[in-house]
């Protein structure tokens, strides 16, 4: 683990957990399942850098001292690379009504880019997911109902500020996921796989039609996808390649992501509530 939101104790503990695979796959299930037939926002979301791009705005605005900090256009391509890309993705963002323009009062040349109640209330419970699950297995506080106050909700996106480099977020550790993340909707369907098979403890039958609807792409994506799976040893087919089977090693991938990736964000929550107490605000 890298970065200052690196847990106190060792998260790969959480799988001794008597309840743990009935969380897990939850979480893998409940992680997809906001995206799920949804074809425009998981063509968006699916891909990494409009999620980086949406990612970098929430942070920019919520995290702004003043207006100079306050993200625009501009500020985001000196940030992220390929100006021309983040443009255009910051078109389509505004297009679906994702995130919103407001003039600066001082100069209309400025336009600060303000997320919109999809993309905030989409992250608070996407953090509450993780809070949720991290809270079953530690019998912690349960610091997601914490997250409906907006005061913690700001403090905790601004604990959160090294996330936004990719090398220290905890799934940077384990390759063959990462390696999945490269792919549009790549970590979807494997999360999809890994619920439906109950985290490896089933073998699943393949509908390329069932999962292309799913995840909004086409078949041939899909089979693309499975098929680079397999060669790259994720899973294995039968003989009539009808179902498919997770190798136990990248079930243990994903188990062990699951397992930094929920202890990285209590972490932060933890922290969150710590800064809120020490400044005399208590969400």
């Amino acid at each position: 683990m890298t970065g200052s939101a690196e847990p106190q104790h060792d998260p790969m503990r959480l799988r001794d957990h008597p309840s743990f695979v009935p969380v897990f796959v939850s979480f893998c299930d409940q992680l997809v399942a906001p995206l799920r037939g949804q074809r425009l926002m998981i063509k968006l979301f699916g891909q990494r850098a409009p999620t980086e791009i949406a990612a970098h705005i929430v942070m920019m605005h919520m995290s702004a001292r003043d207006a100079t900090e306050r993200p625009t256009l501009t500020r985001l391509q000196a940030r992220l690379p390929g100006s021309r890309q983040t443009a255009v993705f910051i078109t389509m963002l505004r297009g679906l009504s994702l995130v919103k323009v407001e003039r600066d009062p001082d100069d209309a040349r400025i336009r600060y880019l303000i997320p919109g109640p999809v993309i905030l209330d989409g992250l608070r419970g996407w953090l509450a997911l993780h809070l949720d699950c991290h809270a079953q297995l530690t019998r912690g506080e349960r610091l997601s109902r914490r997250l409906h106050d907006d005061t913690f909700f700001t403090e905790m996106i601004r604990q959160c500020a090294t996330w936004l480099c990719r090398a220290n977020r905890p799934l940077t550790s384990f390759p063959d996921l990462a390696w999945t993340d490269e792919h549009d909707s790549g970590i979807h369907l494997a999360l999809t796989l890994v619920a439906r098979s109950a985290a490896g403890q089933a073998a699943v039958d393949v509908s390329t039609a069932e999962l292309a609807a799913s995840l909004g792409v086409s078949r041939s994506h899909i089979r693309n996808l499975l098929t680079a799976m397999e060669g790259r040893g994720l899973l294995s087919f039968d003989e009539r390649r009808q179902r498919l089977s997770l190798t136990p090693g990248f079930v243990a991938s994903v188990e062990a992501w699951f397992c930094h990736q929920i202890c990285w964000l209590a972490a932060a929550g933890e922290r969150a509530d710590r800064a809120l107490l020490l400044s005399g605000v208590r969400a």
